[in-house]
């Protein structure tokens, strides 16, 4: 359960600590800001590593695990009512009165400026934006993708895309 406790900022602080090249805060901030815009509900704290060859030679794990989950229903007990993933894993700030609410564009520039240090965090979220609305007309023609799964993709990334407007 302790995976998700926290927030991506107390991530990007250890990676820090770490002393990780900058262009790795930046990754980071592109890995958080990926999740929040595919509405990936579960990048939790063993969704992120950090890869080594020496203690000297550390980096940031690619991305994995990357899920939409708010397009999977649940259930939290049997005969219970049917509950959609409509939340962050982690809070995406520390401190008591943030909330695993997905941010607003403003708040994720914000954490992508502030914590991560990336200079025009919008630019990352429009490269994102478009890069999912590629995918999304890549699908359209993709006999392996439902027509219905495809229309509630397109549904919950189109709220994600705003962020890159």
């Amino acid at each position: 359960d302790r995976k998700y406790q926290g927030s991506y900022q107390r991530v990007a602080e250890l990676l820090k600590q770490l002393r990780l090249p900058a262009e790795n805060l930046h990754r980071f901030f592109e890995q958080v800001a990926f999740s929040v815009m595919v509405r990936n509900g579960d990048a939790h704290l063993k969704n992120f590593g950090v890869l080594y060859r020496s203690s000297a030679e550390l980096w940031l794990a690619p991305m994995f695990d990357v899920v939409t989950t708010a397009v999977y229903r649940y259930v939290q007990y049997q005969g219970g009512p049917a509950l959609e993933d409509r939340t962050l894993a982690l809070k995406l700030f520390a401190g008591k009165h943030h909330t695993k609410a997905y941010p607003t564009t403003e708040e994720l520039c914000t954490f992508g400026r502030t914590v991560c240090g990336v200079a025009q965090p919008a630019r990352v979220l429009q490269s994102i934006a478009h890069a999912m609305q590629d995918t999304l007309d890549a699908a359209r023609g993709d006999d392996r993708v439902p027509p219905g799964f495809l229309h509630q993709l397109r549904e919950v990334w189109e709220d994600g895309m705003r962020h890159g407007c």
